[in-house]
């Protein structure tokens, strides 16, 4: 009697307590915690995923291209560069100089066969004055100085000129590349790429300005000095006449009264 109301008392347990399966029998545990990470976990996954999709949603966005032909709606005309032309060249003597300022080199020889040559002074130089030797020494290295600076402006102007297609014609390619609606020129890699290009093509556009500015400086620097010369010429001029003047008026004019007293006709 005592082992039916055992086995009994066990079934209603079994039946009636929520654990029923420690003992291998009936439904699987429910065990709040895991039930409540799970959920946690599973409203982060949806959050990771609408993150996500918000991204592709925008890179896809950014990633179209422009529903116009950029081609022709934004291409822009450029001038082109122009070499040197004359009308005539009636002593023969210019074409070097057309050939160096045009395609560059040989500036020297382009400018030596259109000016006159500067000669030496020679033995000569030594009979002047020392004065006369300075400022003829001054004006001299004025000249040599013109010469070198002109010579310099033509390489640089004949360097430009004849660099002038080539960069034409990478301009030209960087503004096909730009406009171009292939999707393959417009991904992020290639716009920094064509951006990075631009920036290099500005940095040495502005070099070559800065070149030719340069020249323009040195041809501004050899004028001061020629005026520079010219002026300090006249003061030292002014100032010798000055030191100079009295003693050299009382050297011709202290016989003037005795030669007009002693004057008689014959």
């Amino acid at each position: 009697m005592k082992r039916r109301i055992a086995v009994l008392v066990m079934t209603i347990t079994l039946i009636s307590f929520p654990l029923r399966a420690v003992f291998g029998v009936g439904d699987i545990v429910f065990d709040p915690i895991s039930y409540a990470n799970a959920l946690v976990m599973l409203a982060e996954l949806i959050k990771n995923y609408e993150q996500l999709k918000a991204q592709l949603d925008l890179q896809t966005w950014l990633s179209k291209t422009v529903p116009v032909d950029m081609g022709s709606r934004y291409r822009t005309i450029g001038t082109s560069w122009y070499g040197l032309q004359l009308p005539y060249d009636r002593f023969g003597n210019l074409s070097a100089w057309l050939q160096a300022v045009n395609q560059g080199g040989g500036a020297m020889a382009g400018y030596d066969a259109a000016s006159i040559a500067l000669h030496e002074y020679g033995s000569g130089f030594s009979r002047l004055a020392p004065e006369e030797q300075l400022k003829a020494a001054s004006h001299y290295a004025s000249a040599e100085l013109a010469d070198g600076t002109n010579v310099h402006s033509m390489e640089t102007i004949g360097m430009l000129r004849g660099n002038a297609d080539a960069v034409e014609q990478s301009i030209q390619s960087l503004e096909e590349d730009s406009l171009s609606l292939d999707p393959a020129m417009n991904t992020q890699i290639a716009v920094l790429n064509k951006i990075n290009a631009a920036s290099i093509a500005g940095l040495r556009s502005a070099r070559d300005t800065n070149r030719a500015l340069l020249s323009v400086l040195e041809q501004q620097v050899a004028d001061s000095k020629l005026r520079r010369d010219a002026q300090v010429s006249e003061i030292n001029a002014q100032i010798f006449r000055i030191e100079k003047g009295p003693e050299a008026k009382a050297k011709y004019s202290s016989t003037i009264t005795e030669s007009l007293q002693s004057f008689r006709w014959k």
